[in-house]
């Protein structure tokens, strides 16, 4: 069996109870839980959480929770040990787990076409450990990055380099987007993936989608893209056509 598990913890130094904030009068976090049963490959929904606001809006649109013991609380927590405890908890209740498919619970950007894309890499592609979802880097290349010096000044990030402004001359760069991660359930127990996804295998392939899907809740300009992009489904559609 295929399980979903949403992660989502209850403190956030951005915006509080942003996992529960309503947008367009839905608690977020049924956004990824809803995305996840619309998917054909998937059969149940899990979500690990340590905030009772979360576990009942969760348990309300059908989620199992997966209680979070309190050394795994709070901001300062690794995300992966909160995964590879989520994933043992449902190994220890689900019987066949085969793959997992998290899912972040402050984001809109996924549903349940795109989770059934990355199940069915993994069916098709053995030789594969995981699937995650990038976008490409342009104008916020790493080869652009700047950093601040002691002296409060603007200065090549890493140290001098010579790099042309011609974005198109730099090696391609890809960010996940904060939306699927998908990985056989064995995964989580060595730390071989590309940092600091560790989780996720030696192999990892890629599904690249347009910049914009490559948002959860930082800050309220990500609540305000949220929303347009949740009240916008036409223009969703012409955004993932351009890039299928």
């Amino acid at each position: 069996m295929n399980v979903a598990i949403v992660t989502a913890r209850a403190g956030s130094k951005s915006i509080i109870d942003k996992n529960v904030l309503e947008v367009r009068g839905q608690p977020m976090v049924q956004y990824p839980i809803k995305a996840a049963q619309a998917a054909k490959q998937i059969g149940e929904v899990w979500v690990s959480t340590d905030g009772e606001k979360i576990a009942d809006a969760s348990r309300a649109a059908g989620a199992k929770i997966i209680p979070r013991p309190d050394e795994l609380g709070g901001d300062s927590v690794n995300h992966g040990i909160v995964i590879k405890h989520a994933v043992e908890y449902v190994d220890q209740r689900v019987s066949n787990l085969e793959n997992i498919v998290l899912l972040l619970g402050n984001t809109v950007y996924i549903d349940g076409e795109i989770i059934d894309r990355a199940l069915a890499i993994l069916d098709d592609r053995r030789d594969v450990d995981s699937v995650m979802t990038v976008w490409e880097a342009a104008d916020d290349h790493p080869y652009r990055a700047m950093q601040i010096n002691a002296n409060g000044l603007v200065e090549t990030f890493g140290g001098p380099r010579q790099v042309s402004t011609e974005r198109q001359s730099y090696p391609k760069a890809y960010y996940y987007d904060q939306g699927v991660w998908a990985f056989r359930k064995h995964t989580v127990q060595s730390q071989k993936g590309p940092n600091p996804w560790w989780w996720m295998g030696e192999r990892v392939y890629p599904i690249v989608r347009p910049w914009v899907t490559g948002r959860d809740v930082h800050g309220l300009i990500d609540v305000f893209f949220s929303e347009q992009w949740v009240s916008h489904p036409d223009v969703v559609e012409k955004i993932n056509k351009e890039n299928t």
